[in-house]
């Protein structure tokens, strides 16, 4: 039986079971969950002859960022005591990307290390050989050991020993990271992949058929600024999205039999869901390669739920393999200041030592914001235990863009597949989109899509620039191709929540005038009452304690004009938890 918690604080309380809050992030126990996770829907409803009739339905899934966060990001400046695990003794810092290209600089050494160590025995022994016969002739008995004090052999030996136990000791450490930030993205894609099968104009619109051929594309909206902390998230979160291709899911009824063979002991029970009964998670190896490790994830589902919402083409054991994407832009004045080459951070301590931000040249117009002369402390952090760190240590201007181009060379393969360009090709006869390099050596430079060239256009011009029209034109884009989306900051609270009502008010409007292009006012009209009114508010009480958005005036500033937050709604402190 589940207690009541009634009387509990909103952002203590554990119900529903299921549900992780950002609160846990640190918590190692809980590393492979994702947190904050919610499926956000809006549902649009028409009055047709005294009745209301369901008009459209729009899904996204929030989140935090699929990182391992209890492990760390080893940031330099920060207490190492609450921030040392991305490191501990491989002397590595960063998140999976950094991880990785120091593994290979690790592997590099030690072979270099080990070449020397050979090289130093064979001088060793040739050298040797020249006395040979003299020193048999004197009766000395000649040993076929190396003798411990060889310099130059005990100089390779140790520093070879010292290198593999930090190579091995990282490499442990990047599994155990992989398999914690795999683990959160399976779980958000998979609530993203059941979110449009409960949308049935997924269904009606054919989509089913062009997921089992195609696969199912899902796109993670990434808002996270590339410094300090926040650019490990988006080294996990790129290499986390990156292995989701690896997937194949499979939707099967649940029969409820209680005898199961071995393979289907292996079923992990759903306690809390009305429709989803169990999974079952299994990998296999393609040609035999370890490298070429895929995964099945197989879905208990409720019978009278698989019957009559599961698409015909998605039933019988058809397997449907996901096609991630990621797109990331920065939107926060974290991001700001790694465009301007500068440390936000120290820029305001050094700037408010007179009393107050002055320098408009530097703030523009901030330093005549409510709020700014109230001291340094909590000015640009978003009201979580571990906020230290975000904005100093190692700042990437260049990741966002080359991830974007990554982001759109896949989605622009996957379009030119489902939706084909070339005359007397259709989807069903069209070849399954190339990934990447992994699937075949030489990838195809494919012309941007018709669908994808505003997306093109929007990457090009982003370059160290805060460019969010990136982000809007994925996330339409990957609407129009029948996909799912997902969008995440740290939290997923408070860059999220704008973001995802920022989609809905575009959504609304763009039904209301049966249209593409609709009036930015009206836009933001909309997006300022789902802000205030709708489900966001409540989330950032739940997670954080607080019925507000924690942004500070500084940083509301920073943000893009879609994306700046009513101000009714962001008078904030930051709470005692």
């Amino acid at each position: 039986a589940i207690e009541d918690d009634s009387h509990v604080e909103l952002f203590e309380r554990r119900t529903p079971r299921p549900f992780r809050p950002s609160n846990s992030r640190g918590d190692e126990l809980l590393a492979g969950i994702g947190f904050n996770v919610h499926c956000q829907g809006l549902s649009i409803d028409v009055l047709q002859n005294g009745a209301i009739q369901p008009a459209a339905v729009h899904y996204s899934v929030t989140h935090g960022a699929p990182a391992d966060h209890a492990a760390g990001f080893g940031v330099q400046g920060v207490d190492e005591s609450t921030d040392s695990g991305a490191e501990s003794s491989s002397g590595a810092r960063g998140g999976l990307r950094r991880l990785e290209m120091k593994r290979v600089e690790y592997a590099k050494e030690l072979d270099d290390l080990i070449s020397g160590l050979i090289r130093s025995a064979g001088e060793h022994f040739k050298m040797r050989a020249q006395f040979a016969s003299a020193r048999q002739q004197a009766g000395v008995k000649l040993s076929r050991h190396i003798p411990p004090g060889v310099p130059a052999i005990a100089h390779y030996r140790n520093k070879a020993i010292e290198c593999a136990q930090r190579l091995n000791s990282l490499t442990w450490n990047i599994a155990a990271r992989r398999a914690n930030c795999f683990s959160q993205a399976l779980g958000i894609a998979v609530t993203s992949y059941l979110a449009s099968l409960s949308d049935g104009s997924h269904a009606s619109k054919g989509y089913a058929s062009l997921w089992q051929r195609h696969g199912y594309l899902v796109t993670f909206e990434g808002l996270l600024s590339a410094v300090g902390k926040e650019l490990g998230m988006i080294e996990d979160a790129s290499i986390a999205v990156q292995m989701l291709r690896k997937v194949n899911i499979v939707l099967v009824a649940d029969d409820g039999n209680a005898s199961l063979s071995n393979s289907e002991r292996q079923r992990v029970p759903v306690a809390h869901s009305p429709y989803v009964k169990w999974v079952s998670l299994t990998c296999f190896h393609t040609n035999g390669s370890h490298s070429k490790t895929q995964y099945r994830l197989e879905i208990g589902l409720v019978p009278s739920y698989y019957q009559n919402r599961v698409p015909e083409p998605l039933k019988n054991g058809a397997a449907v393999r996901l096609f991630p994407v990621l797109f990331q832009m920065g939107v926060d004045i974290r991001q700001w200041g790694v465009n301007a080459g500068r440390n936000v951070s120290s820029q305001i301590k050094d700037k408010s030592k007179g009393g107050g931000l002055s320098s408009s040249e530097s703030f523009g117009d901030a330093q005549n914001t409510p709020g700014m002369n109230e001291g340094v402390g909590g000015l640009i952090n978003d009201g979580d235990d571990d906020d230290d760190g975000d904005e100093v240590g190692m700042a990437d201007n260049e990741i966002g863009f080359q991830l974007n181009v990554d982001g759109f060379r896949k989605l622009n393969a996957y379009a030119h597949s489902v939706n084909p360009t070339v005359a007397g090709v259709s989807a069903a006869s069209s070849a399954p989109p190339i990934f990447d390099s992994s699937e075949q050596v030489q990838v195809q430079n494919l012309a941007p899509h018709p669908l994808l060239v505003p997306l093109s256009e929007s990457i090009k011009a982003s370059a160290g620039k805060m460019e969010h029209s990136v982000l809007d034109h994925a996330a339409a884009s990957c609407q129009k191709l029948g996909g799912g989306s997902t969008i995440f900051c740290k939290s997923g609270k408070d860059r999220t929540g704008m973001q995802v009502t920022f989609k809905e008010a575009q959504f609304i409007q763009k039904f209301i005038d049966r249209k593409e292009a609709v009036s930015s006012e009206e836009i933001f009209a909309k997006a300022t009452t789902l802000r205030i009114y709708g489900n966001r508010v409540p989330i950032c009480e739940k997670n954080a304690g607080e019925a507000m958005y924690a942004f500070n005036p500084l940083q509301a500033q920073f943000m893009p004009a879609m994306l700046k937050p009513p101000p009714i709604t962001t008078q904030w402190k930051k709470p005692e938890t």
